[in-house]
């Protein structure tokens, strides 16, 4: 009944817990290096203790239904076939007369729950060390007496022997001791990697929590407890608890959650209101995530909660100042509009009119104006739209691409007969757009080419078709945009330049709503910038609605 070690150098160890749970944690944290065999009540441990060949450690739970760790030990200690046969108890009893009363049963060590997988291994390993070394001391006194019997040389030879054998045993004391203070100085260095993890998670206002799917139980640490507006210890609920301090509207929503999670195996993330003892409210954002057994069962539900009240405050008070821009914007933009259409309507009649060159000439500088206010209104109405309301909308029908933009050049050509404006148009141009709004994208494009290029140079304007696109190019010889300016040319208020002539210029939102038009149909826009080449705007449009395509 008293075997040699095993022979493939690992250690025969038994395990008594009734928690198929924890069972499986140990047996995780010593399989590598032991050979294990498990039981769940304390009569099997027994019976089987006389029906097979002793293990070099036994690793018993201290609380069990029937026989309890404690008895199996005491009885095993009154049994001469197995009282010096090592015992480690597991115990989540951490009172000093606990451990008395469980070292007086006749356990060689503890190791208190919840463990940490490097002591345990630790620890057992040092049992059957010490183990090891009683059975071979054993093993060589025998020998030494059978060898006495023969001869005085065999009796020097049995000394010898047990000289060796003393040696190696203190070795492996030895390495005991440093086995045992490496363990002493993991456990150091954890507990204070625990510390440290405690205070970025104070810091972070962060709180953990793990309910056990098995009773429902809810362990809550002090930063889980400190968001809830709780004394910040750890304690330990019913998972109702928790349930109640959600605010009604919220709490149905992450109750489904929470329960899709656990039966779908999946991760939970939610945002909801907490109720406060105080009758406040507290926003937090919750994670968590499953953990299964090794049958793949869920046993735990495991997170961590984070306070972003002032995330969230700060979000509606971006929301809220956001809708009060849309809202001012709109509302000036619209009342603006009416005023000024009364001075285009009035001082175009007054053009008509017969008046002397010098008059002809204000007036015209009177409408001018006008028709840039006009412009700014409409620049600011499609900017808020863009910004807040997802997007500028079209209206779509059969246009002539390659008609818009003689359209538009004539005009320009009209209202700036001092400049030189080129345009070349080739293949089809036809396509399901909105007119309006293609109008006014190359408008944009070729007022731009025109404000940024010198007087003396041309302006060209290019349609051509593709087969499923037609492209527009606006090509000026100014001087080119820096690179610096390039990556973010179509955001609102950048300008190709530092200088600009404000007077011909405008707010700076014409490229940003040029994008977004095109964009709104289905297409691109780019830029390319050199000294050599100019700048060149080009503008592709699928000829047909994007959802028209495969």
């Amino acid at each position: 009944m008293t075997p040699s070690p095993s022979a493939d150098s690992r250690p025969s160890i038994w395990i008594l817990d009734d928690s198929p749970t924890e069972t499986e944690y140990i047996r995780a944290a010593l399989a590598r290096t032991c050979i294990i065999t498990s039981f769940t009540d304390g009569e099997s441990l027994l019976e089987a203790l006389g029906q097979q060949p002793l293990p070099d450690t036994l690793v018993l739970d201290w609380e069990l239904p029937g026989l309890s760790g404690i008895e199996v030990c005491q009885y095993l200690r009154n049994n001469r076939a197995t009282e010096t046969l090592p015992v480690l108890l597991l115990t989540v009893h951490h009172g000093l007369e606990d451990v008395v009363k469980g070292l007086e049963a006749g356990a060689n060590d503890y190791v208190f729950k919840p463990f940490r997988p490097l002591e345990l291994v630790a620890r057992v390993h040092a049992l059957v060390r010490r183990e090891w070394v009683r059975k071979r001391a054993l093993a060589d006194e025998r020998a030494r007496r059978v060898l006495a019997e023969d001869s005085l040389t065999a009796v020097q030879e049995a000394e010898e022997r047990a000289w060796r054998a003393e040696a190696e045993r203190s070795e492996l004391l030895a390495r005991e001791r440093e086995a045992r203070q490496e363990v002493e100085t993991l456990a150091l260095a954890l507990r204070e990697s625990e510390e440290r993890l405690r205070s970025a998670l104070q810091a972070a206002n962060i709180g953990t929590w793990s309910v056990d799917l098995k009773t429902g139980l809810d362990t809550r640490d002090a930063g889980a407890n400190r968001i809830l507006g709780l004394e910040a210890v750890e304690t330990r609920q019913p998972l109702e608890d928790f349930f109640s301090r959600i605010h009604s509207e919220d709490r149905q929503r992450v109750q489904a959650a929470i329960q899709r999670a656990i039966h779908e195996h999946r991760g939970f993330v939610e945002e909801y209101r907490l109720l406060l003892p105080d009758a406040g409210t507290r926003w937090v954002r919750d994670q968590g995530r499953v953990l299964l057994d090794a049958q793949g069962q869920p046993t735990h539900f495991t997170g961590a909660m984070v306070d972003v009240t002032e995330q969230k405050r700060l979000e509606e008070e971006t929301r809220q100042s956001a809708e009060f821009e849309r809202q001012l914007i709109g509302i000036v933009s619209h009342d603006l509009r009416n005023p000024l259409s009364a001075i285009t309507l009035t001082v175009s009649a007054l053009k008509r009119q017969a008046f002397d060159e010098r008059q002809q000439q204000r007036i015209h500088l009177i409408l001018l104006a006008a028709e840039r206010a006009t412009r700014m209104i409409r620049d600011l109405l499609d900017f808020t739209q863009a910004r807040q309301g997802g997007g500028i909308r079209v209206q779509r029908k059969a246009t002539d691409l390659h008609e818009v933009a003689r359209t538009v050049v004539d005009e320009a050509q009209l209202s700036r007969p001092d400049r030189i404006i080129q345009i070349s148009q080739t293949g089809r141009g036809e396509g399901e757009w909105d007119s309006d709004r293609l109008a006014q994208v190359i408008s944009n494009l070729l007022g731009n080419a025109l404000q940024y290029s010198p007087p003396e140079t041309p302006v060209r304007v290019e349609t051509r078709g593709e087969e499923d696109a037609v492209v527009l190019e606006v090509h000026n010889r100014g001087a080119p945009i820096s690179p610096e300016l390039l990556p973010r040319i179509f955001e609102p208020l950048e300008r190709g330049t530092a200088i600009v002539d404000q007077e011909k210029g405008s707010i700076g939102l014409g490229l940003y709503i040029v994008r977004h038009i095109v964009l709104a149909h289905g297409g691109t826009v780019n830029v390319r910038s050199t000294a050599t080449e100019g700048t060149v705007f080009t503008v592709r449009l699928p000829r047909s609605p994007p959802a028209a395509h495969p």
